[in-house]
C-alpha cells in the first residue's frame, strides 16, 4: 500500500511538472496542491489498467474541468504524459528485472545447496520484491521527470503553437505512436502455453535487447519532435527579423532617395535665384512699375520655395520622410488624409524602429483603402504621448469585414511569400519596447492601435 502510494505521488508530481504554464487554470481557485493530490488520486485508483486507457481519458478530463484552453492541447498533455511514462518504464524494465532475477536466482541456489532454509527463502525473497518496488517506481519516476524535463526545455518558447491544432497534431502523433508501441508489447509479453503463463522474453531472449532498444527509439521521436518544432519557429522568427531589417534598408534607401532628390531641387534653386533677383530688381527699377505684377511674381517665387516644405512635419527628419510619402500617395489615389502625428518627444525611440512601424501600417491601410469598391475614402494617423507611454493609431476605411486568422487580418497579397508579414513586423517592433498591438474594426473602420513603452527598449 505504501508502495503504491509513493508511486502514485511521484507519478502525479511528473505529469504536475509536465502540464504546470502549459495548461492555463481555470480562475484563481485551482491552486496548485489541490489538483497535485487529484492526479494523484486518479493515478493511484486507476493505475495501468487495462492498457492505461482509462487513465488517458480521465487525466484528459481532468485537465477539461480544471484548465482553460484548447482541448487538443490538453489531449496532447495527457497523452504525451502516459505515453512517456510507458516508454520509459518499457526502456528500463528489463535492466532492473535482470538485476532482480540475479539476486533471486542467487537466493534459489544458496536455498538447494542447504544454505538457508524455506522459511528463510520466503523472507528474502519477500524482502527483495519489497526493495525492488521502491527502487523500481523511485528509479521510473526520477528518469520520467528527468525526460519530462528535458523534454519541456525543448518545447518552442513562444506560447502560440498552444492553440495551433497543426503543431499540437506534430507534437502528439510520435507520442501516440510510442504509446500504440506500449499497447502492443504489454499484450505480448506473455504467452500462455497449455495453461501455462510463459514469458515472451523467457523464450525470445532477444526481446530484452528489442524492447527497451524499441522503446528508446520512440522516446527519441518524441524528444526530437519538440526540438525541430522549437527550430522551426526560430527559424520562422529569423525569417520575421530578417524581413524587418530588409524594411530598414528599404526605408533608409527611400529615405536618401527623397533627400538626393530635395538635394537637386535646392541645387536647381540656387542655380535660378540670380535669375530671379535679376528680374525683380528689373521689375523695381521700372519708372511704371506695377505693384501686381510684382506681388504676382512673389508670389509665385514663394510657391516653389513652398515646393520644399513637408505637407506633414513629425519632428523627425526620418518620420517626415515616411509619412509624407506614404500619406502622399494616399492622397494621390483620392483617399482623404488626416494626420496628427509627431514623433515622441522623450523617451527611447529609435527613429528608424518607428519608421517601419510607420510604413508597415501606412502601406497596409493605403492598400486596403484601395480595395473598396465606392464610399468615401479615409485615413487618419495620430499620436498620443503619456509619459513614457507612446500610442499610435492608424485608421482606414474598411467596409468588408476582413478574414481573420490567429487573431491576425489575412494579406490579400500574393506576389511573392513576404508579403503578409507587415502586422509581424509591427508586432516584432512593439515588443522591442515591451509594448501591445490591438487590431480590430469599428463601424466600418479598421483600427490599429500600437502601445509602446519608450523607457523600456530592448537592445
Amino acid at each position: 500500500m505504501a508502495i503504491d502510494l509513493l508511486s502514485s505521488g511521484l507519478s502525479a508530481g511528473c505529469f504536475f511538472f509536465l502540464i504546470w504554464r502549459l495548461a492555463e487554470p481555470r480562475n484563481r481557485y485551482v491552486k496548485g496542491p489541490a489538483v497535485f493530490l487529484c492526479f494523484a488520486a486518479v493515478i493511484a485508483g486507476i493505475g495501468g489498467k487495462w492498457d492505461n486507457l482509462p487513465l488517458l481519458g480521465v487525466l484528459y478530463l481532468l485537465l477539461e474541468l480544471l484548465f482553460a484552453g484548447s482541448r487538443m492541447l490538453k489531449l496532447y498533455l495527457a497523452a504525451a504524459y502516459v505515453s512517456i511514462r510507458e516508454l520509459v518504464r518499457f526502456t528500463f524494465f528489463y535492466l532492473a528485472n535482470v538485476s532482480m532475477s540475479s539476486l533471486l536466482d542467487g537466493y534459489v541456489k544458496e536455498f538447494e545447496s542447504g544454505g538457508i532454509g524455506a522459511s528463510e527463502l520466503l523472507e528474502k525473497i519477500a524482502y527483495v520484491e519489497q526493495l525492488y518496488s521502491v527502487i523500481f517506481f523511485t528509479v521510473l519516476n526520477i528518469l520520467c521527470f528527468g525526460f519530462l524535463y528535458l523534454y519541456k526545455k525543448q518545447l518552442p518558447r513562444k506560447g502560440l503553437w498552444r492553440s495551433d491544432r497543426t503543431a499540437l497534431f506534430y507534437l502528439m502523433i510520435p507520442a501516440l505512436t510510442g504509446y500504440v508501441y506500449c499497447i502492443l508489447i504489454r499484450n505480448i509479453q506473455m504467452i500462455v502455453r497449455s495453461d501455462e503463463i510463459l514469458l515472451l522474453d523467457s523464450e525470445v531472449p532477444l526481446m530484452r535487447l528489442l524492447v527497451p532498444t524499441g522503446s528508446l527509439l520512440c522516446l527519441t521521436a518524441v524528444f526530437a519532435s519538440a526540438l525541430l518544432l522549437k527550430k522551426t519557429e526560430e527559424a520562422f522568427q529569423k525569417e520575421k527579423e530578417a524581413q524587418v531589417y530588409k524594411n530598414r534598408l528599404r526605408d533608409m534607401e527611400q529615405y536618401i532617395g527623397d533627400l538626393e532628390r530635395m538635394y537637386g531641387d535646392v541645387k536647381s534653386m540656387r542655380h535660378d535665384l540670380k535669375n530671379y533677383v535679376a528680374d525683380m530688381q528689373l521689375l523695381a527699377e521700372q519708372e511704371n512699375w506695377e505693384r501686381a505684377a510684382f506681388g504676382e511674381y512673389l508670389q509665385a517665387l514663394s510657391k516653389r520655395v513652398d515646393t520644399f516644405k513637408f505637407s506633414y512635419a513629425t519632428g523627425n527628419p526620418i518620420t517626415d520622410v515616411v509619412v509624407n510619402r506614404q500619406l502622399g500617395a494616399a492622397e494621390a489615389a483620392g483617399i482623404r488624409v488626416e494626420c496628427v502625428f509627431f514623433f515622441p518627444k522623450s523617451g527611447k525611440m529609435e527613429a528608424f524602429d518607428l519608421s517601419v512601424l510607420l510604413n508597415n501600417a501606412l502601406e497596409n491601410a493605403v492598400e486596403a483603402c484601395s480595395r473598396e469598391a465606392e464610399g468615401p475614402l479615409e485615413i487618419s494617423l495620430t499620436s498620443r504621448q503619456q509619459g513614457s507611454l507612446f500610442l499610435i493609431s492608424v485608421k482606414n476605411t474598411c467596409t468588408e469585414e476582413p478574414v481573420w486568422k490567429d487573431g491576425i487580418p489575412v494579406s490579400t497579397k500574393k506576389d511573392n511569400g513576404i508579403h503578409g508579414q507587415g502586422i509581424g513586423n509591427i508586432e516584432k517592433i512593439a515588443e522591442k519596447y515591451e509594448g501591445t498591438v490591438k487590431i480590430g474594426t469599428e463601424d466600418g473602420v479598421f483600427v490599429l492601435e500600437v502601445l509602446l513603452k519608450l523607457s523600456s527598449a530592448k537592445r
